[in-house]
């Protein structure tokens, strides 16, 4: 695409437009009908898109394109695609090709330059593309995206061709008339659109010596190979990172709900991808970051530059309208100008509201409290594999259910209640914080079953709100704990924490994450501490809270 400002020929661009419209309303036309003239007309559309669909934003050499011709690149392969499905799935199959496949009928003639290219003589064997594979059972995928396929499942290769017929069970190439050779391919695939394409004819008045050639058919789903790279590339993050993210199946992945389209399928996975990446120590989540670009891009589906370079990103777009990118921003400058967005449900607990919060002095929690009540929203959201514990002596429960949702929400909004009305009534310093660390303890007390690594990003979010309770314990004379997490020995476990702190994983740091922020008076003042906090720590016996699961 460089140099597309002008074209080889020096043609105006309106001119460029005009043929093309032109060309467009007599290929419609053509696709309309059932013809020989239509399957030619579809394989040169098929082979068109094919060659546009590995062009990548951010590949060479069409990364110096100017940003407005390449949006422009891509309006036009969408369209195409669009219309190539839909030229497909109207038309149905045609007889001469059911005819084929049932082997009942005389085969319809091929157009010229196709029967030529047929000789007489003995059946040709279709030349097996290197990295195509027919998946049997225990097969395994072979080409690019590596990972298993489903047994009898067709994967396309870079150029989205079928793959040659299998070989016998003598080890010779399937052979004999065009009907027995239908049979085989259309057995080798398993959507019926792609059978019809599969299906083979033979040229008119050609015998059953003449090899057969498939006509063109509609194109496999662009979106397919996507799809299952991305399945695989899930397959190989949660074999290779046992150790944080739990090797369960995943039933959306594996038994998508009836009707899910592709797109649906790439969205989801996408999404739950870059969410099991922000619990990976950042130098992992970085690798894995990049690997799914480098998915997405092979595709022809490369990932915005500021996306992939802004920090605050946690689910990085996908072009084409597939996906939206997720922002959870961990360092707020401006809380109460951040706050002016958030949900009126959460201003209305707070006891502000979007236009006067900016009013509020720089020393009120309530506009980060609700910025963080907001984010924490969100996650709950896009995470399913979250778990919280509202009360001090619950086990944390999970939130993949619409009604633990809801729950929680409630149990959020009750606490933000509390912590506005202690900041708006001006309660004593010391009932101030108190209800600020009950708020704590829900707000930022969302764990996994396996928690995220000390160093990743959900470690960072648990941070950022438990900073939010530093100027108010000062204010009552209370301090964060200064000792690393990573320090704590048993003897900070018994003077900070309350007793019924939750069994993490056998063999792990002692402190594998924070529920409830401990807090300690300030000073070594002699008194009695009365703002503990709650962790996940190593467990004492092999049973707890992991073992349940």
């Amino acid at each position: 695409m460089s140099g597309a400002a002008e074209n080889d020929g020096g043609v105006p661009a309106g001119v460029l437009g005009a043929g093309l419209s032109g060309f467009a309303q007599a290929a419609g036309a053509v696709l309309a009908t059932p013809s020989e003239c239509r399957e030619v007309m579809l394989g040169a559309l098929s082979r068109c898109w094919e060659e546009l669909r590995w062009v990548g934003r951010h590949l060479q050499p069409y990364a110096d394109d100017p940003a407005e011709v390449f949006d422009h690149f891509e309006t036009a392969r969408a369209s195409l695609e669009r219309l190539l499905w839909a030229a497909g799935s109207a038309v149905p199959a045609r007889a001469g090709t059911a005819a084929a496949v049932e082997g009942s009928a005389p085969a319809m003639a091929e157009p010229a330059g196709r029967a030529a290219a047929a000789a007489p003589g003995p059946v040709a064997a279709a030349p097996a593309a290197p990295d195509h594979v027919l998946a049997g059972e225990g097969a395994e995928r072979v080409g690019p995206a590596a990972g298993p396929v489903r047994p009898g499942h067709v994967v396309p290769g870079p150029g989205g061709a079928s793959p040659a017929a299998p070989p016998g069970d003598d080890g010779t190439e399937a052979a004999g008339s065009g009907a027995a050779a239908s049979a085989s391919a259309s057995a080798s695939v398993d959507d019926p659109e792609r059978e019809a394409g599969a299906a083979l004819r033979t040229p008119a008045g050609a015998g059953v010596g003449v090899a057969p050639a498939a006509p063109a058919g509609p194109p496999a789903d662009p979106l397919a190979g996507m799809a299952d790279a991305l399945g695989a590339l899930e397959t190989k993050l949660l074999a290779e990172q046992v150790g944080l993210l739990p090797r369960t199946p995943l039933s959306a992945a594996l038994r998508p709900p009836a009707g899910t389209t592709t797109a649906e399928r790439i969205a989801a996975t996408w999404q739950r991808v870059h969410m099991a990446l922000l619990r990976l120590p950042a130098h992992l989540r970085d690798e894995w970051r990049a690997q799914a670009r480098e998915t997405a891009a092979a595709a022809g589906l490369a990932v915005a530059a500021e996306d992939s370079s802004d920090p605050d990103v946690i689910v990085p777009g996908l072009p084409q309208g597939l996906c939206a990118a997720e922002r959870i921003p961990l360092v707020v400058a401006d809380p109460g100008a951040a706050a002016v967005g958030v949900r009126e449900e959460i201003h209305h607990k707070l006891g502000t509201s979007s236009g006067t919060v900016l009013d509020l002095p720089s020393t009120d929690p309530r506009p980060i409290w609700a910025v963080r009540a907001e984010q924490a929203l969100r996650l709950v959201a896009l995470d399913p594999e979250l778990h919280i514990a509202v009360m001090i002596e619950d086990l944390p429960s999970s939130l993949s259910s619409e009604e633990a949702r809801l729950r929680y929400r409630q149990r959020l909004n009750s606490l933000l209640e509390s912590a506005g009305s202690s900041q708006a009534d001006g309660w004593p310093p010391d009932s101030r914080l108190g209800a600020a660390h009950a708020l704590d303890m829900v707000l930022g007390g969302l764990v996994h079953k396996r928690p995220a690594a000390l160093d990743s990003w959900w470690w960072q979010w648990r941070t950022v709100v438990s900073e939010i309770l530093v100027p108010l314990a000062e204010c009552a004379r209370y301090e964060r704990v200064p000792k690393a997490f990573a320090k704590w020995t048993q003897v900070d476990v018994d003077a900070y924490t309350v007793k019924n702190s939750v069994p993490g994983q056998s063999g792990e740091p002692l402190v594998q994450w924070v529920l409830w922020t401990p807090l300690k008076p300030k000073g070594g003042a002699a008194r009695t501490n009365e703002r503990k906090g709650r962790i996940v720590m190593r467990p004492q016996t092999p049973y707890g809270w992991q073992a349940s699961s």
